[in-house]
């Protein structure tokens, strides 16, 4: 092994951060090395590092079966490091010699503290893993529901518009609410500095929506995220031919399409104003004004979300599978047959849901840690 100033400048994301700061940050890091077959780390176990491998490959496994392969330069931990309590969600293994670099959670808090752009560089790559992960996890959730590789999708918008047809437009009968107390209840922002979340809010704009408008159409290419400000929005999915089914509806709070803020892509459901309100929408532009401290904090903030959207995703799809790990079905006909069947398609629904944003915003009593002298609590107050 080199030394490990020399393996983190080769680890493609890091080399965003200055050269200084990377090879400052080294006494930070622990080098490991890995035979085949070896547990690197246990489900279940506390969280209380983040890694990156630098040689080999390592397989995620939950209950013996593999879930996901880690390949080098990759990010692990990224969904649960910058956040207190959190355990591991499985098993990792080195499938070949593997070496892999940690970097403990109270070592990370110390780079934040410090203004380190390897902390800013991390951050960067967990939201780009997480949102890949959402997509990964999208297409094992159509896995399942059809039994093939592909996931639905749709550019027509003619499933929604019968959907839609009984609806009578009209639009919002009173003012657009602040913003201000709607970003204080999205992770990590309840206690945050009054200036931070007035520049936050400046990278939004209002818009007024009439019922049945629809905001995106699945398969569309996205760069824009909005927060329900009143109203509700319908999320749903082309599926089981050309018929639209319902995912979730999201309430005043909630905020979605942030995948497509982090790295531009495909839309894998469909949105729909279900009742006339108002949204904010940040969109590439508002989401490029931020700067500085404020851009740091709701990146964090975007972060808590996605890893929340992940989780209740995962779960909803291990109570389809009976609680097993969730592996691609063989092909079989669509038609369901049975109670059991019409059950299974619900949790598969509502974990596709889930990945579009947090309908009931339910961040459970995860803490979002910066460094020893802040705290702060994402919790819907």
């Amino acid at each position: 092994m080199g030394t490990i100033a020399d393996e983190l400048a080769i680890i493609p994301f890091l080399r965003r951060a200055p050269d200084a700061q990377l090879r400052a940050s080294a006494p930070l890091w622990e080098q490991y090395s890995l035979a085949p077959g070896e547990v690197f780390w246990d489900i279940g176990g506390p969280v209380d590092a983040l890694a990156v491998v630098v040689l080999g490959e390592l397989v995620a496994e939950v209950d013996g079966t593999e879930v996901g392969r880690v390949l080098p330069g990759e990010l692990l931990g990224e969904a649960s490091a910058f956040f207190a309590g959190a355990t591991r969600s499985a098993t990792l293994r080195a499938r070949t010699a593997a070496q892999v670099l940690t970097l403990p959670v109270a070592s990370l808090h110390t780079l934040r503290w410090q203004g380190s752009g390897v902390y800013d560089a991390l951050l960067e790559q967990g939201l780009l893993t997480l949102v890949r992960r959402v997509g990964a996890t999208n297409v094992r959730i159509a896995q399942v529901a059809t039994g093939g590789v592909a996931a639905p999708a749709r550019t027509e918008p003619s499933a929604l518009v019968r959907f839609w047809k009984a609806l009578r437009p009209g639009g919002p009968s009173g003012p657009c609410p602040p913003i201000e107390p709607l970003l204080r209840r999205q992770p990590g922002l309840a206690d945050v500095d009054g200036e931070v979340i007035a520049a936050l809010a400046r990278g939004f704009q209002a818009e007024p929506v009439e019922e049945g408008k629809i905001l995106f159409l699945e398969g569309e290419q996205g760069a824009a995220a909005w927060l329900v400000a009143d109203g509700g929005v319908d999320v749903l999915r082309n599926v089981r031919g050309d018929r639209a089914e319902l995912l979730a509806n999201l309430g005043p709070g909630s905020l979605f399409g942030i995948n497509t803020l982090i790295e531009r892509g495909p839309r894998t459901a469909s949105c729909v104003a279900a009742r006339p309100g108002w949204l904010y929408k940040m969109d590439a532009d508002g989401y490029a004004s931020l700067r500085g401290p404020n851009r740091l904090v709701w990146r964090e903030s975007l972060l808590g979300s996605l890893a929340t959207q992940i989780r209740n995703a995962n779960t909803a799809l291990q109570r389809a599978s009976g609680g097993k790990p969730v592996r691609a079905a063989a092909p079989r006909p669509a038609a369901r047959t049975t109670a059991d069947d019409d059950g299974r398609f619900q949790e598969l629904l509502r974990a596709s849901g889930w990945l579009e944003g947090l309908p009931d915003i339910d961040l459970e009593k995860m803490e979002v840690v910066i460094d020893e002298d802040q705290r702060r609590n994402p919790k819907r107050k």
